[in-house]
């Protein structure tokens, strides 16, 4: 029996397949099922994220500095501004800039300006935000750093967005990461039973073996591949419907859903790794029933 290797394995673990048609087909679609649902959150986490990374590079903090600071400290404050970690990149707005800006905003409301008299708009520094801080924690602690400077009158962000988004992210994280473990045991769940109907309407045959003297390994190897195959399987045919539910999405909803890159699908590595991750998770549940069967 030594010369029989992981070909045989694959062969008898298809003759199993067929044997167990019904049973093995049942078992993929739940599993497909199961798959999909995760495929589902995977999808959204990803375009969540790309949203989270193309609000980092549109987010800019306004620095509003205090009045009658010389230029040796505004170019100080600058310099120190620049020098930490996040800015990737602060621009000087003087209160006559912000003002113009102001009223071209203000285009065609120009009686909200009237009896203004002196501008009361202050220097500023106009503060753009690298992507990897596009983070309500990271933005919060960087704002409250630049605050404490020297000629820093208050900062301003769109806080109220970020933080929303920030929690929507992790909802979607920890939701998903959660939904996936408890999916994750209901395939190991579905791949034992499926493994064990296999065994028992074998059980006269693997009793056979184990007579003649069959290694353990020997006689686990061609159930422990169907439960890999089963669930290799139902994983791609999950990883099918979603692609085809994706590209079948309405143009409308894509356009409003998607951000500045398109909506994204699961990129490639992504797909790879929940099949291998449904093909591991097939052969644990193998495992179970196979070290219970043959105990």
């Amino acid at each position: 029996m030594r010369g029989y290797g992981p070909v045989y394995y694959v062969i008898e673990a298809y003759h199993g397949l067929r044997s167990n048609s019904l049973v093995n087909l049942l078992a993929m679609g739940t599993i497909s099922m199961a798959m999909l649902i995760v495929g589902f959150f995977l999808v959204v986490f990803l375009n969540l994220q790309a949203a989270v990374s193309a609000m980092g590079e549109r987010l800019e903090v306004s620095v509003f500095l205090k009045g009658g600071l010389t230029p040796q400290e505004q170019d100080y404050l600058l310099t120190r501004i620049k020098a930490e970690p996040g800015v990737k990149q602060a621009v000087f707005l003087s209160k006559e800039g912000a003002l113009a800006l102001l009223k071209k905003e203000l285009k065609g409301q120009e009686a909200l300006m009237e009896g203004l008299g002196e501008n009361p708009l202050p220097d500023s520094y106009e503060i753009t935000v690298d992507a990897k801080y596009a983070d309500a924690a990271k933005i919060e602690a960087l704002t409250k750093k630049i605050g404490k400077l020297y000629g820093v009158e208050d900062v301003s962000y769109g806080r109220q967005g970020v933080e929303v988004l920030d929690r929507l992210l992790k909802l979607v994280t920890y939701g998903g990461i959660t939904l996936a473990v408890l999916l994750g045991v209901t395939v190991v769940f579905i791949i034992s039973n499926s493994v064990r109907l296999a065994l028992y309407s074998r059980g006269q045959e693997i009793e056979l073996m184990q007579w003649i003297g069959a290694t353990r390994w020997f006689i686990m190897g061609p159930f422990l591949v169907e439960g890999m195959l089963v669930a290799v399987l139902g994983t791609s045919l999950a990883v099918g419907i979603l692609a085809g539910l994706f590209h079948a999405l309405p143009r409308e909803i894509v356009l409003f859903l998607s951000g500045p890159g398109g909506l994204i699908f699961l990129p490639t590595p992504v797909i790879a790794y929940m099949i291998g991750g449904g093909g591991a998770l097939g052969f644990a549940g193998g495992l179970v029933s196979v070290n219970k069967f043959l105990e």
